[in-house]
């Protein structure tokens, strides 16, 4: 998913604040604000950002060295979701117009596969802070049950926090989800430095490692979003016997050429794999292509990530 980094803030700032929450971070800080809305000059920053001005992430820098950032900013979605967000961390240095854009085509697609089924039981692994199941949830009413993977511990209690804010039922595995029960850990790639980047190791590790299956839902409308850094195949095939067996499916994995490098896997083999269980539809959220499992998905020189949509005829 994609990514704004900016500088780390260092301490709390003078804003009005609503309430305050003790959140463990890792070697981070001991307790942060939490705010009802971001802070003015950290939005007009952001505004410049977007409109091609020049300072404006030099001005969210600053502000951060500043700590007018080390707030936790608690932004209102539709359908009554309230989703917070860490401004001091770099991956999430977001205001409200950064989340209601973020991954805009992947969400109006993937929402819109969703209207055809019912009580849908969404697994999203590779939570993060929860962002993506926040705003499906705030756009359609179709998932009536959110189920979270997320392995990494210094957003756990930001993940925890933003689920239960949910107003539906949900539960946040603190596990890496993969084809396999046990073991493994998390590494980061020379490319990419930040929490999203992050990918499991099987092996030997502080992190378990569990399937989708194992959850042991049979049947039902099942939804499954999928950002793992280049394990989107493993968790497929721990998550056979789930969508063989589900009503109707919509499943989304990323396609980032870097991971895709790295590992040396196209994702056209998840395609393929889903093709393997049960007939399925394809469709790339980014530019409504139709691909096909002939040829790979990321092409020559191409740079921009894109996310991949298949959903059951």
């Amino acid at each position: 998913m994609k990514t704004i980094h900016y500088p780390q803030a260092s301490s709390c700032s003078s804003v009005v604040v609503s309430e305050q929450t003790r959140l463990g971070v890792a070697d981070r800080f001991l307790s942060t604000k939490v705010v009802t809305r971001a802070p003015l000059l950290f939005r007009l920053a952001r505004t410049m950002t977007r409109c091609r001005i020049r300072g404006g992430n030099r001005l969210v820098g600053i502000l951060g060295q500043l700590g007018v950032l080390d707030v936790v900013a608690q932004y209102q979605l539709g359908r009554g979701v309230n989703f917070s967000v860490p401004l001091f961390r770099p991956d999430t240095c977001w205001d409200q117009r950064d989340i209601e854009d973020y991954e805009a085509g992947l969400i109006r697609s993937f929402c819109r596969l969703l209207e055809p089924l019912s009580d849908v039981v969404l697994f999203d692994c590779g939570a993060d802070i929860g962002t993506f199941s926040a705003l499906v949830c705030s756009r359609t009413s179709r998932v009536t049950r959110v189920i979270a993977f997320e392995p990494n511990p210094d957003v756990a209690s930001f993940v925890r926090r933003n689920f239960a804010q949910l107003p539906i039922p949900s539960k946040v595995i603190t596990k890496a989800v993969g084809s396999f029960h046990g073991t493994g850990r998390l590494e980061v790639p020379a490319y990419d430095n930040s929490d999203h980047a992050r990918f499991l190791v099987p092996g030997e590790g502080p992190l378990q490692v569990v399937t989708i299956d194992s959850f042991g839902l049979r049947g039902g409308d099942v939804a499954i979003k999928i950002d793992v850094e280049g394990g989107e195949l493993e968790v497929l095939e721990g998550a056979a016997k789930t969508i063989t067996l589900a009503r109707k499916c919509v499943v989304t994995v990323e396609a980032n050429p870097r991971v895709a490098m790295r590992t040396k896997r196209d994702p056209v083999e998840c395609l393929r794999f889903l093709q393997s269980l049960r007939p399925f539809s394809f469709l790339i959220a980014e530019t409504e292509e139709s691909p096909l499992t002939s040829s790979p998905i990321i092409r020559d020189g191409q740079k921009a990530i894109r996310n991949v949509i298949a959903w059951t005829l």
